[in-house]
């Protein structure tokens, strides 16, 4: 049986809620000096020049911005979890990057050492096993997959992206986001079906079976649409479709490995077929 993410980095002996409260203590305590010789926080300095940041949108405060996206780090959080640890990684890298940004664009002096502040956060991100994906020039990160990530290099670049969003702590109970996906590499795998059919017929039925099934192509949930309309699927909790979600996304990655595999075998076989012509 699979241990669980918690299970590995117990084993792994990291401390998670450790690294969590290092990095809080460099975003809120009042360590950085000031020309003035006052110490202030990161987060001060922060919030000091956020009306430079691209990704602020229309908050004219940090303090909105938090609010709005419900960024409220605590110490001490309740219900902590790795989660805790990759949303306060993720909040810091972003607003580091901005803040960098800010200064080359608005030509203020930084007083945060920018450098050494994403070194430590990416220096926890590759300790416990997690990985970034940007998109529109933000970063998140999500659990390290080999998998995911080599079915990603075959992908269109926007494609890329979402194989590897699928995993982001984010999306978790995101139903309609995981659809979305789905629904995208149905689409991708749509034309591959021919020749994964001729690698494993039975696991391509599955695989499309599921795809027009389990409410991603068509909305099988809903009884005003009978020529689609399922029972079982409509009676699932969220839980339950979602776990069918996870299901088949393994499915789509296991599809473009099978496909990749097979255009792998014609290599393999040429240079077999060598190796042996010459005995």
């Amino acid at each position: 049986m699979r241990k669980n993410f918690a299970e590995v980095l117990k084993d792994a002996h990291i401390d998670i809620k450790k690294e969590y409260q290092k990095l809080y203590s460099m975003l809120f305590d009042p360590n950085i000096e000031t020309k003035r010789k006052t110490l202030i926080s990161m987060h001060d300095e922060l919030g000091n020049v956020f009306h430079t940041f691209r990704l602020r949108g229309t908050c004219l405060t940090i303090n909105e911005f938090d609010s709005k996206f419900g960024f409220e780090f605590q110490m001490d959080p309740e219900n902590f979890s790795v989660d805790s640890l990759i949303s306060i990684c993720e909040y810091m890298y972003n607003m580091l990057i901005a803040y960098q940004s800010g200064a080359d664009n608005w030509k203020f002096t930084k007083i945060i050492n920018v450098h050494f502040c994403l070194s430590q956060i990416m220096a926890v991100i590759e300790t416990v096993g997690y990985m970034s994906a940007l998109e529109n020039g933000f970063t998140i990160f999500v659990e390290k997959s080999p998998v995911a990530m080599s079915v990603a290099e075959t992908l269109p670049e926007s494609a890329s992206y979402k194989v590897i969003a699928y995993n982001h702590h984010s999306m978790k109970g995101n139903l309609e986001g995981k659809k979305n996906i789905l629904f995208l590499l149905s689409g991708i795998l749509e034309p591959k079906r021919p020749k994964l059919k001729e690698i494993d017929p039975g696991f391509t039925s599955d695989l499309f079976y599921a795809f027009n099934n389990f409410n991603i192509r068509h909305n099988n949930a809903d009884s005003d649409g009978k020529r689609h309309f399922s029972q079982v699927i409509a009676n699932m909790n969220n839980a339950e479709l979602e776990y069918w979600y996870d299901e088949t996304y393994q499915m789509c990655l296991l599809a473009f490995l099978r496909l990749e595999q097979a255009e792998r075998k014609l290599k393999f076989d040429d240079v077999k077929s060598k190796i042996e012509s010459n005995r």
